[in-house]
C-alpha cells in the first residue's frame, strides 16, 4: 500500500481551472492538504473555496513557475511551514498558444517553453533540492509531471505545445534516471493525457464528445502517488476510445 493521503501536503500548479482544478478537489477529497499554486490568485482562491466547502484543507498561492526566484521563495515558505509533509508536487501548469510556424511570434513561443518546459524544471529542482537535503524519509515524496500526448504526436499550429511537451517527456526521463542513480528518496511519475475538457482546449473548438473529462485524468494521478513505495509510473498514456478512429 501506498503512503497515507490524510498525512499529505500536495502543492498543484495550475490548480486554478482544468485538470489542476480537477486534481486538488480529488485530493482534497481524499483528504490531502492541497496547495492550490496558480500564477492567477484568483483562480487560485476560487478553487480553495470550492475545497473548503466540501470540508477538504487547502492553501491558495500565486505562483509564477516560469520565475525562478518566485518559486524559489515559496518553496522556502511552504516547506518551513509543512515540513515533511510536504512531499508531493504535481507538475500540472500548462499553456498552449497555437500558431503556425510563420505566424508563431517570439513571445508566443517563449511563454509556451516557458510554461511547459522551464516551470517544470524550477519547481522540480526547488522541490528536490529540499527533500534531498532533509535525508532518508520512511516513505518517498512524489513528482507527477502532466506532460501531454502532444510529445509522442504532433499536429497543425503546435509548434510551440509539442516542442514542449517532447522536452518535458525528455526532462522527465532524466529525473527519473537521476533518481535512481543517486538515490533520491523521491519517485518520479510521467503522463502524457489526451484531450481533456478544460479551459485551455477552448481555442481548438473539439467536441465535448471526443475529449476526456479531467477528473478521469486525476484519478490516474491519485493511482500514482498511491502505489507501494517501491513502484513508479515511468510514463502513462491515457486516452479516450471517444476519439475519432475508436469504436464507440
Amino acid at each position: 500500500m501506498g503512503p497515507p493521503l490524510a498525512a499529505r501536503t500536495a502543492l498543484i500548479t495550475g490548480g486554478g481551472s482544468g485538470l489542476g482544478r480537477a486534481t486538488s478537489l480529488r485530493l482534497a477529497g481524499r483528504g490531502v492538504r492541497v496547495v492550490v499554486a496558480d500564477v492567477r490568485a484568483d483562480a487560485a482562491k476560487d478553487t480553495v473555496s470550492l475545497i473548503e466547502q466540501a470540508g477538504g484543507a487547502a492553501l491558495a498561492v500565486q505562483l509564477d513557475v516560469t520565475d525562478s526566484v518566485n518559486v524559489d521563495q515559496a518553496f522556502d515558505e511552504l516547506f518551513d511551514q509543512f515540513g515533511d509533509t510536504f512531499d508531493c508536487l504535481i507538475n500540472n501548469a500548462g499553456t498552449d498558444r497555437g500558431a503556425s510556424l510563420l505566424d508563431l511570434s517570439d513571445e508566443q513561443w517563449h511563454q509556451v517553453i516557458g510554461v511547459n518546459q522551464s516551470g517544470p524544471l524550477f519547481t522540480s529542482r526547488a522541490f528536490l533540492r529540499r527533500v534531498v537535503a532533509a535525508g532518508e524519509r520512511s516513505r518517498p515524496a512524489d513528482i507527477v509531471n502532466v506532460i501531454s500526448i502532444s510529445a509522442i504526436t504532433v499536429g497543425t499550429d503546435a509548434g510551440a505545445y509539442n516542442s514542449s511537451k517532447a522536452a518535458l517527456a525528455k526532462l522527465t526521463e532524466v529525473m527519473q534516471r537521476e533518481a535512481y542513480e543517486y538515490h533520491w528518496p523521491v519517485r518520479i511519475h510521467g503522463l502524457m493525457p489526451s484531450a481533456m475538457n478544460t479551459p485551455m482546449m477552448e481555442q481548438w473548438h473539439l467536441s465535448d464528445e471526443v475529449m476526456m473529462d479531467a477528473d478521469t485524468v486525476a484519478s490516474a494521478i491519485e493511482f500514482m502517488i498511491t502505489l507501494p513505495p517501491d513502484t513508479f509510473v515511468q510514463n502513462l498514456v491515457i486516452n479516450s476510445r471517444r476519439e475519432p478512429g475508436w469504436p464507440r
